[in-house]
């Protein structure tokens, strides 16, 4: 059996679903390297972190996000539609770890990771488009879907009316190696960021993500709980990120609140170490990367109690409704206040990532893949 992999979404600069189609590709390729067998052929602009000695069917540089923006995704459609189908013609399965595939090739599965864009009118433009007008199609052409978590299942046969026997969750992984809990790194946080012991925030991207609430509620916090404990926003999309900084502004929280930009994989670890918590309000994820990487890196989390969060931190969080201010306010002051309720989070945070890893994430997909396409009947 011969598999393609559309990487059509990789870049130079992965992002949550990046990062999971880069682990996901390396570990499916490991266990059937395992088997002396090599049937995956990956067709991507970028090799960044892919094994070297994959299959690498090269695609153009203009496909990709961070250096082209909305032009990469115009020609990723193209690609997708029209290329695509033909040069992977010959392969018994098409396996899609994002939402971009073709619309006319039989044997495909494709990875949904959530229906934000269905969920939410201020998702930008074109994705909203895709996800309303273009993914029902491709759902309806796939022969199998996975799902990243039951919350994303849920609203795959709720707003696609996909079938759920034909949806298969397989929960994320994360990188063992490099989110743990030994202690390098952390002299390169303060170095380069200026930060020890602060609430972390990672990637403020829409309104969904309810950073502007949480800055609200920061700065209704105690002057000596805001000094010993300032604020590090990592990641982030114009315009909301502009739009928090206006906020933050007003506020007069600049000395508090700092804005570190894209943070390259090699400090992300790091910087979950080096904080007092991570802070993940958001009204909705799919799945939620964050969550997993700094419970695995000993970081205390406080998170919302909606859709997929529950789901990665079981009994590991500490939980708020996202709609109220004073919730986050008692979850950030509980945090300080009680030792005991710290020391507990990290402990249990330890614990529930160990339940994840990219090993169980790709042998999932294989037995998947394997089960299905090997069945006489299909």
């Amino acid at each position: 059996m011969t598999i393609g992999i559309n990487g059509s979404m990789l870049d130079h600069q992965p992002s949550g679903i990046g990062i999971y189609s880069i682990n996901l590709i390396n570990h499916l390729f490991l266990l059937y390297q395992a088997e002396n067998n090599h049937p995956l052929t990956v067709f991507t602009p970028s090799r960044f972190l892919l094994n070297p000695a994959l299959k690498i069917l090269k695609l153009g540089d203009l496909l990709q996000s961070s250096r082209y923006g909305k032009l990469a995704a115009i020609s990723r459609f193209i690609w997708n539609t029209f290329i695509y189908p033909f040069r992977a013609r010959n392969y018994d399965v098409l396996l899609s770890p994002t939402t971009h595939a073709s619309f006319i090739s039989r044997n495909q599965i494709l990875t949904i990771h959530d229906l934000l864009s269905l969920r939410f009118g201020n998702i930008n433009a074109h994705q909203r488009l895709y996800f309303k007008y273009l993914l029902p199609f491709l759902v309806n052409q796939a022969t199998l879907i996975i799902a990243v978590s039951e919350a994303t299942k849920r609203d795959i046969v709720h707003f696609l009316d996909y079938p759920a026997d034909k949806i298969k969750v397989i929960y994320n992984g994360y990188d063992k190696l490099k989110y743990n809990t030994s202690d390098y790194g952390g002299k390169e946080i303060f170095k380069n960021y200026g930060l020890s012991n602060y609430f972390l925030v990672v990637g403020p991207t829409y309104p969904h993500k309810n950073i502007e609430l949480l800055i609200q509620a920061y700065s209704e916090l105690p002057d000596a709980l805001k000094i010993k404990h300032a604020m590090g926003s990592a990641g982030g999309k114009r315009p909301y990120i502009d739009n928090i900084k206006c906020l933050v502004h007003k506020l007069g929280l600049e000395k508090e609140i700092n804005f570190l930009g894209y943070v390259p994989q090699q400090f992300m670890a790091p910087l979950y170490k080096e904080a007092f918590a991570l802070i993940f309000p958001s009204l909705y994820e799919g799945f939620g990367f964050p969550l997993l990487e700094a419970m695995a890196c000993g970081c205390p989390v406080i998170t919302s109690n909606t859709s997929s969060m529950p789901e990665v931190c079981g009994d590991a969080a500490f939980y708020i409704n996202p709609l109220e201010k004073m919730a986050m306010i008692d979850a950030m002051t509980s945090l300080e206040n009680d030792p005991g309720l710290y020391t507990s989070l990290k402990k249990k945070g330890l614990l529930q990532a160990k339940k994840f890893s990219w090993e169980k994430t790709a042998a999932e997909m294989k037995v998947f893949i394997e089960t299905y396409f090997n069945h006489p009947n299909n």
